[in-house]
């Protein structure tokens, strides 16, 4: 039981600690005056507008959109687990956080977990190539809801009246990354190929997203707040690594999932909140400082949360 521990906890930080180290290496380079704040707004701009959209298209583009069908159960979870967090998290949210410009960042924090490149890298690790088409496909609707979601609540929370409808589904219409996962999509759907080039030069664009979201973010984060914490961090940090990953379980067992489609439904949710977040939130005009925070606690809470969870899904024979 030992050796079962510390080898998922060693699998976990293997995964996680590299992410935690790009944080600090941009909370390094900002106390350092390498970057600024300036070059942060720049940068996230570039990364919400261009690079992270670039990124989805290709997640998508390189997954056939028919495989969808043959995972439906597994989709089913992702999306009944997912619209249930979701409003659960934005009714909290209304009730217990006074300030209401929070209620879009904790609210993100709670349902939408880093499953494009983190919960890809995880159950690959775990299963191998028997899950890459699994988790593929359960990336790809996560993502599309995901953002769809993040952009309703943060036009909710950071609204000044009452809500327009036709503004909230413009927002939609026109952000970025929805625009990146409706095109690879079509592409999918049409079986459309792409020269080369295209391909070669969208593939640049989409490796700098993570390391440059990732160093924004950390350059974003405030110490004092993360040691101190404020309520909406922590609270959404707990939804995050402890309430998200366990409602998730025991919804994909009420389905009966397999215990690898059990296993891809843990790994994926077990998650920390996605940095795309805070590009997303930053470029809505959100609170940049709450969304870091959360990553960072996220992040680090999330190495532990797996491997706990891992060792008891184990034992018990789910997984």
């Amino acid at each position: 039981m030992q050796h079962v521990f510390f080898s998922s906890l060693s699998f976990s930080i293997s995964v996680m600690l590299p992410i935690l180290l790009m944080l600090a290496l941009g909370l390094f380079f900002r106390k350092s005056l390498l970057i600024d704040d300036k070059f942060c707004e720049k940068a996230t701009n570039l990364v919400f507008k261009i690079t992270l959209p670039t990124l989805l298209f290709l997640n998508i583009f390189k997954n056939p959109i028919e495989n969808i069908a043959k995972q439906w159960t597994s989709v089913a979870v992702c999306l009944v687990g997912t619209l249930t967090l979701f409003i659960l998290a934005q009714l909290f949210a209304v009730k217990f956080i006074p300030e209401k410009r929070e209620w879009g960042t904790f609210v993100q924090g709670v349902y939408r977990s880093n499953n494009g490149i983190l919960g890809l890298a995880l159950c690959l690790n775990a299963y191998g190539s028997i899950a890459f088409m699994p988790a593929a496909i359960y990336t790809s609707v996560s993502v599309l809801l995901y953002n769809l979601l993040g952009v309703i609540t943060l036009t909710y929370s950071l609204s000044d009246g009452k809500i327009n409808l036709y503004q909230m589904v413009k927002n939609v219409l026109k952000n970025p990354l929805i625009i990146g996962i409706i095109l690879g999509i079509i592409t999918s759907v049409l079986d459309l190929e792409l020269p080369k080039l295209v391909l070669t030069t969208a593939n640049y664009l989409a490796n700098i997203t993570l390391p440059l979201a990732l160093i924004c973010t950390g350059a974003s984060i405030d110490l004092r707040n993360l040691v101190k914490t404020s309520h909406v961090s922590l609270l959404a940090s707990i939804g995050r690594v402890v309430i998200a990953p366990i409602f998730m379980v025991f919804l994909g067992k009420a389905f009966g999932l397999s215990k690898v489609d059990l296993g891809i439904v843990f790994l994926m949710t077990a998650t920390p909140l996605a940095a795309a977040t805070y590009a997303m939130v930053r470029a809505m005009g959100g609170n940049e400082v709450t969304v870091a925070n959360i990553i960072g606690l996220t992040t680090f809470g999330s190495m532990f949360g797996s491997a706990i969870g891992i060792i008891t899904l184990r034992t018990v024979g789910w997984i």
